[in-house]
């Protein structure tokens, strides 16, 4: 089995060099990069820091944490699933993928999932950060204890963490703006639909909503916009507030949805026969791709749940046993599906990324 040392006295050059390849880190000139890789290739280096590891019985514990998965039409269910094929991939080599869940609504149930995580002692975390200020305050402790750790869905403002997977929650809030701009006149009212309980706990969702706006104030000043707030998004709720909004003089002719729930509008639309109402919003579990071909959803973007929770798992675990430093953040590409492209799209593409 061949060391750094071996690899290093064959290319002639230093371990370190060897080292900065390794970890792509600069400093090598793209010739020896390529003599040293090539060296690293022929000798199957990295399957061979693996075997040591098996050989070692060396164990490592990963912990991850997203919401509870409420249904398969809702985004987490998504992650979820990523999360446990990578965990079975790298089972095999003595990695332990611990899952811990929450309630995306409920800060004391976060709060309980973060200290079970903390008593665990993990080598490495990948989390959804909800709540933001206790988001923080847990990273500091992952800091202390030198726990990497990779965010997924919603960023943080920190340089601590390994690296980000997931949309530019801002663009893809713009971007929304931009295509229900397409689809109504300057002067028509809209409305966006959003939970109160996202508020200060889903900064993914809030960031999309200024997003959303900031389309809006940049370039059409005079747009009617305002929120409907419901307290969840059962059906019993989305259609009493989208009865009582409905009931108005002037009836809103658009509706932007910031999160997975765009489908429960659509329920209430196809109900009460209203077939003008234009919809935007996130993500094509099978509901949301029902109500797209029926051309009650006129745009989703879909976030790439399944890659998110499979590429956290794998980073990490590049990472701790290959020694492999991954880009700072790996955003997921903004996939419009519309009536048009609907029955071609393929849910399950995964997005290309290199370490």
């Amino acid at each position: 089995m061949k060391t750094i040392k071996d690899i290093a006295k064959e290319a002639k050059v230093s371990t370190g060099t060897v080292d900065r390849v390794i970890h792509n880190r600069p400093g090598v000139s793209p010739k020896t990069k390529e003599r040293i890789q090539k060296l690293l290739d022929k000798y199957d280096f990295e399957r061979n820091i693996l075997a040591s590891t098996l050989a070692f019985k060396k164990k490592y514990n990963i912990a991850t944490l997203i919401p509870t998965p409420a249904s398969k039409n809702q985004f987490w269910s998504g992650p979820n699933k990523g999360l446990k094929s990578a965990a079975k991939e790298i089972q095999k080599y003595g990695v332990i993928t611990h899952r811990y869940y929450f309630d995306q609504y409920d800060l004391k149930s976060y709060e309980r999932a973060l200290e079970q995580i903390l008593k665990l002692k993990p080598n490495g975390v990948v989390f959804a950060p909800f709540f933001y200020n206790t988001s923080l305050a847990f990273v500091e402790k992952l800091k202390a204890n030198d726990i990497p750790f990779v965010l997924i869905n919603i960023d943080l403002e920190t340089a601590d963490k390994l690296s980000y997977i997931g949309q530019d929650s801002f663009k893809s809030g713009y971007l929304c703006g931009k295509m229900m701009n397409i689809i109504t006149t300057p002067k028509e009212s809209i409305a966006i639909l959003t939970s109160k309980k996202n508020v200060d706990s889903h900064l993914a969702i809030e960031t999309r909503i200024k997003g959303f706006m900031n389309f809006f104030e940049t370039n059409i000043s005079e747009k009617p916009i305002h929120k409907i707030f419901v307290e969840s998004f059962a059906p019993k709720e989305v259609y009493k507030a989208l009865t009582e909004e409905f009931s108005k003089p002037r009836p809103i002719t658009g509706i932007f949805v910031p999160s997975s729930a765009l489908f429960t509008v659509a329920d209430f639309l196809q109900s009460e026969n209203l077939q003008n109402i234009r919809t935007v919003g996130f993500d094509v579990h099978q509901k949301n791709l029902d109500y797209i071909r029926k051309g009650t959803i006129d745009f989703a973007i879909d976030q790439h749940p399944f890659e998110q929770g499979y590429m956290g798992v794998k980073i990490l675990f590049e990472y701790l046993l290959l020694n492999k430093t991954p880009k700072p953040e790996y955003r997921s590409p903004m996939n419009i599906v519309t009536k048009e492209n609907v029955d071609s799209f393929n849910v399950a593409s995964a997005i290309e990324y290199s370490v």
